[in-house]
């Protein structure tokens, strides 16, 4: 693993996640498909830059673009806290639903770890 190459990979993600991404996406890309189209195409073409300099063929792109508009759904998270958070805490939602500030945190796992197959 390129441990340098990730570095970079992820620090664009949160600059591209968090500097650039507009409030108003921020606040309506769950509900709204244009915001959360717009974003992800946003995040994704903010790597651009960074592929050339690394190396990586631009293809990459489209699976930046998809999976991070299929993640933004929040669908990902939803379905790990729901099967797999529950049955090992053996718990049930939504009495138990977890703080925004996890499933933020979880959200933030999955989109790192889609990050991985680049490197």
């Amino acid at each position: 693993m390129n441990t340098e190459f990730f570095v970079i990979l992820v620090l664009t993600h949160f600059v591209s996640d968090y500097f650039f991404q507009p409030t108003y996406w921020g606040m309506n890309k769950i509900k709204m498909f244009g915001a959360r189209f717009l974003h992800s195409m946003q995040y994704a073409l903010i790597f651009l830059p960074v592929f050339y300099f690394l190396h990586i063929n631009f293809l990459w792109l489209i699976y930046l673009f998809a999976t991070h508009f299929i993640v933004d759904t929040y669908i990902p998270v939803n379905l790990w806290n729901k099967y797999v958070r529950n049955a090992i805490e053996r718990k049930s939602l939504p009495e138990n639903e977890p703080p925004r500030s996890v499933v933020i945190v979880e959200d933030q796992i999955i989109h790192i770890l889609l990050l991985l197959p680049l490197i």
